[in-house]
């Protein structure tokens, strides 16, 4: 009796311990990105501009928008400019898309950018 209690309460320890493991795992992959670690400035940018506030630009774009994959690299390149374009035309957004990251832009940004799912 004594041995199957053992069995049973490590078979219990084992199951907590994987689905403690999984749950952190999942909150992981979902939890939102801090990009204001590259810049909390939010300008005007568009294609060409530069800097830790198109860190925080490309760094938003990838916590927004599923498949996009931009390299942090604060450079406003070709990359960045398609992105931006789709998530402007996303339904997300609701701005129009012409590529130049203003206010309205950074709102939508700010506000799907915490969620950390790619939600558009």
């Amino acid at each position: 009796m004594v041995k199957k209690l053992a069995a049973v309460a490590a078979t219990t320890l084992l199951v907590c311990a994987a689905a403690a493991v999984t749950a952190t795992d999942a909150s992981a992959m979902t939890s939102p990105v801090d990009c204001g670690v590259y810049s909390t400035s939010e300008p005007q940018l568009a294609y060409g501009s530069s800097g830790a506030p198109v860190k925080a630009l490309q760094c938003e774009l990838n916590s927004s928008m599923a498949n996009t994959a931009l390299v942090v690299d604060g450079v406003f390149g070709q990359s960045t400019y398609n992105a931006v374009i789709k998530f402007q035309g996303s339904t997300c957004a609701g701005t129009g898309a012409d590529g130049i990251v203003g206010a309205k832009t950074w709102a939508a940004l700010d506000r799907w950018s915490v969620y950390g799912g790619y939600v558009c």
